[in-house]
């Protein structure tokens, strides 16, 4: 600890004595404030600096991040700052630090849950076209709008939500673009294909049960049967995936099912508003969808362990790759 007249002259020496945890200088003029930012810069530090007063400006305005008084600043240093704190409160700053990076976090969890289902939700597009038609078309477009409007934005809507974890707050801040290699190969890689694989085999498997055989036109009462059952597929698909996207480390039976209600009550909508488009009238004429036969509901469930462990298993060999 030195007070601001201890303080070395040459700058090279300032930053040499500031490079260390734990240092404190105190009584520093805005002058000195000035020097701090710069030597501290110098040696590639992310540099917040406070203060409130006019001759502030400059030292603000230099470090990274500045951040103004808003109870007793003057108006110079609030415009000079970044971040202006309402109640002058230091231990504000780590609340808002905390926020932002949570709220990093929780768009991650929303753009991964959302990209997971358009690989489900083209995937039958996908091998129709490939196909030349001789397998069906499994999805009708009303339903993929059903499933991206009516099941999947209120549990998106609660990801954006998720409370900050304990480890929030370890660690440097993650920074950088919000969708990157890592989120695309688990969106496009892990838990989409997990999906679009077990809602085809379902798809197919209904089919088949059904009499109809690759190359044939299946009838209309069997083609919606089993479209439903893809689309039943899907939404219970989608339902596992909120709680794996919850965390981009721990697989779903170490985070658990608690830690944010909203999710449990949308989780809750997702499958009441699964229950309104298969079985009040007119929606599942309207969708090209009937309920599924208890073979396809045996089938479409399956989609919630095979998502659980497409994102165990993820989990666990990237974090033997990091060891």
């Amino acid at each position: 600890m030195v007070e601001g007249t201890e303080l070395p002259g040459d700058d090279t020496a300032l930053a040499e004595l500031l490079d260390t945890d734990g240092a404190v200088v105190a009584r520093v003029s805005p002058e000195q404030k000035l020097r701090i930012a710069r030597a501290l810069q110098s040696r590639g530090h992310v540099v917040a600096m406070t203060g409130d007063g006019v001759n502030d400006g400059p030292a603000l305005r230099t470090a990274d991040i500045g951040v103004a008084m808003g109870a007793s600043g003057t108006d110079v240093a609030r415009e000079a700052a970044d971040l202006v704190l309402l109640d002058d409160r230091f231990t504000t700053i780590v609340r808002a630090i905390e926020l932002g990076r949570a709220t990093f976090a929780n768009s991650r969890r929303f753009l991964t849950y959302h990209l997971t289902d358009n690989v489900a939700e083209l995937a039958p597009f996908a091998v129709w076209a490939l196909s030349g038609g001789s397998i069906p078309l499994g999805l009708t477009v009303l339903q993929v709008l059903a499933l991206d409007i009516g099941t999947d934005l209120v549990p998106a809507l609660a990801l954006g939500a998720e409370p900050p974890n304990p480890r929030t707050m370890r660690g440097r801040a993650r920074t950088g673009n919000l969708i990157d290699g890592r989120l695309v190969r688990r969106a496009f890689g892990v838990l989409g294909p997990a999906e679009a694989l077990t809602a085809m085999a379902a798809f197919l498997a209904v089919l088949l049960a059904g009499g109809w055989w690759f190359g044939e036109e299946p009838g209309a009462a069997l083609l919606a049967t089993a479209s439903g059952t893809a689309f039943t597929e899907i939404v219970l698909g989608q339902l596992a995936n909120a709680f794996a996207c919850r965390s981009e480390s721990s697989w779903i039976g170490r985070r658990g099912f608690r830690g944010n209600p909203l999710l449990l009550w949308a989780t809750a909508l997702e499958a009441g508003m699964l229950a309104v488009f298969l079985l009040v009238p007119p929606l599942p004429g309207l969708l090209g969808s009937d309920p599924p036969t208890p073979l396809g509901w045996s089938l479409a469930a399956l989609a919630v362990p095979a998502v659980w462990g497409a994102d165990a298993l993820h989990k666990a060999l990237r974090a033997h790759r990091v060891r």
